[in-house]
């Protein structure tokens, strides 16, 4: 775990982490399906880590100054934080910041205010922290989802709004789902489900209130495109989507889909999808395996966790193609027990 900011810890490498913060995450012991009985799982299906325990020391206080408005998020599933980076890292230089006392995290997400949402897999809680600043210390609330296991959120205002919760698994390693989760209610109070969903990868809101899910279908693989309108019903799969495997999906300011193959290490961009897709460009090969990715405000830059190279890909985006730039990895661990996976920009993409 690093220590580049607000906490002193210690490790045991036996248990479940359940944080290590100023505001100490709850533990998942609780959580139906999330607990000892089944171990957090990574979207990288090849990897779960040993999971840890880490025991709070003391609190060391920051240096007041205000936090920069715009950078990348990375997650890395095995790690005890989130890494903070400039929004142009061209110099490939070190974290900015981290956020502290998360664990088994997936994909990270950022809503249009800027608010940082943690699916939280190993304690089983969404937690949202205050923005817009990089790296808050400050969190809004938690949310239980009793569902399975948050590996993707979307929504946008974690603070009021609905937010779109994809459980890559249910509980006891049930297929996963996408559930309606707000910080009013503390707890996520709909599931929904669809018969062509194994493990639930990436997740996106619209916001006019649609939803869409990237599920893999089977244990063996395939992928299936899940639209549910009005983020409501039983869902139904996109027809005309490409994608062979799973991965995550961002929505560009046209309304139009981004969408990530991971086995096939390309991305796609589609308009439509409701439940008809159009190919508006595509199939654009990456650098690398690459889950998850993400725009930034302006739509210029695509930003994509590589696991083969251990590193962020930064990708120019015009709407119709991507082409990569450069990359960056100072800070960022890839080893057998932590793999780099969520991104997430600030500000992000807004339709």
């Amino acid at each position: 775990m690093r220590l580049f900011t607000s906490a002193l810890c210690s490790v045991v490498a036996i248990g479940l982490i359940s944080g290590c913060a100023s505001s100490v995450s709850p533990s998942n012991s609780s959580i139906p399906g999330v607990g000892s009985a089944t171990r957090p799982i990574s979207v990288y299906d090849d990897f779960t880590p040993v999971r840890a325990i880490s025991v709070l020391h003391e609190i060391v206080p920051e240096a007041k100054k205000k936090p920069p408005t715009t950078g990348i998020y990375v997650s890395e599933f095995g790690e005890t934080d989130l890494l903070g980076y400039a929004a142009d890292n061209k110099a490939n230089k070190a974290p900015i910041c981290t956020v502290q006392g998360v664990s088994s995290v997936n994909g990270v997400a950022v809503d249009l205010k800027g608010n940082l949402i943690d699916p939280d897999g190993g304690s089983g809680y969404v937690i949202v922290y205050k923005g817009p600043g990089m790296c808050p210390k400050k969190q809004l609330g938690l949310i239980s989802d009793t569902y399975g296991q948050p590996s993707d959120a979307s929504t946008p205002d974690g603070a009021t709004d609905t937010i779109a919760v994809g459980n890559i698994v249910g509980k006891s390693s049930t297929p996963g789902s996408l559930s309606l989760c707000t910080l009013a209610a503390g707890t996520c109070t709909t599931n929904l489900t669809n018969g062509a969903i194994y493990h639930a990868g990436g997740v996106a809101m619209s916001p006019g209130g649609d939803c869409w899910l990237d599920a893999k279908t089977s244990s063996t693989g395939g992928a299936a495109l899940i639209y549910f309108k009005g983020c409501a019903g039983g869902g139904v799969a996109a027809k005309g989507f490409k994608q062979t495997y799973y991965g995550g999906i961002d929505i560009d300011n046209k309304g139009q889909l981004v969408i990530n193959d991971l086995d096939g290490e390309d991305t796609y961009i589609y308009s439509g999808c409701n439940p008809t897709c159009k190919v508006v460009g595509g199939p654009f090969a990456l650098k690398g395996e690459s889950f998850f990715g993400k725009l930034n405000a302006a739509n210029t830059d695509y930003a994509a966790v590589d696991r083969t190279n251990g590193d962020v890909d930064i990708y120019s985006y015009t709407g119709k193609a991507i082409k990569y730039e450069y990359s960056f990895s100072k800070g960022i661990t890839l080893s057998s027990s932590i793999v780099p996976e969520g991104v997430a920009q600030l500000p992000r993409s807004k339709e």
